[in-house]
């Protein structure tokens, strides 16, 4: 079995393990399970998806939380601008990355591939490179 098939398996399993915990420790047994590369979906005021990038993204920034960002396939490059100063995090598969909350950041996507997402609230700002 290949790394990216580990990789998504993993994935999978993290997320599902996630809910049903949420779902006992709430007594909520209605709660949706969460699907993770098919759509986007909101979870008690979290995106949380996957989503395939082939072409690099313009500048966004998130002002109601952090963004916690995992590659399991492809090569990315996370650009964030700090105070006007950018700094990179290189993403490789099995990596993880945390936008902090009023960051502007880009995804510069050096090989194309599948990226997990957690985003907070629907307030995400974008403006053009």
């Amino acid at each position: 079995m290949d790394m990216q098939t580990l990789l998504r398996r993993f994935a999978v399993r993290i997320v599902t393990a996630s809910t049903r915990f949420v779902r006992w420790a709430t007594g909520r047994r209605g709660m949706p399970s969460q699907p993770l590369f098919h759509s986007f979906g909101l979870y008690r005021g979290i995106y949380i998806g996957g989503i395939a990038m082939r072409e690099s993204t313009g500048w966004e920034m998130h002002p109601d939380g952090d963004e916690v960002l995992t590659l399991l396939s492809g090569q990315f490059d996370i650009v964030l601008d700090e105070q006007g100063v950018e700094r990179v995090i290189a993403l490789t598969p099995g990596k993880s990355a945390i936008v902090p909350q009023g960051v502007w950041h880009r995804m510069v996507i050096n090989e194309p591939g599948e990226l997990l997402f957690l985003t907070p609230g629907d307030t995400t700002q974008h403006k053009p490179l």
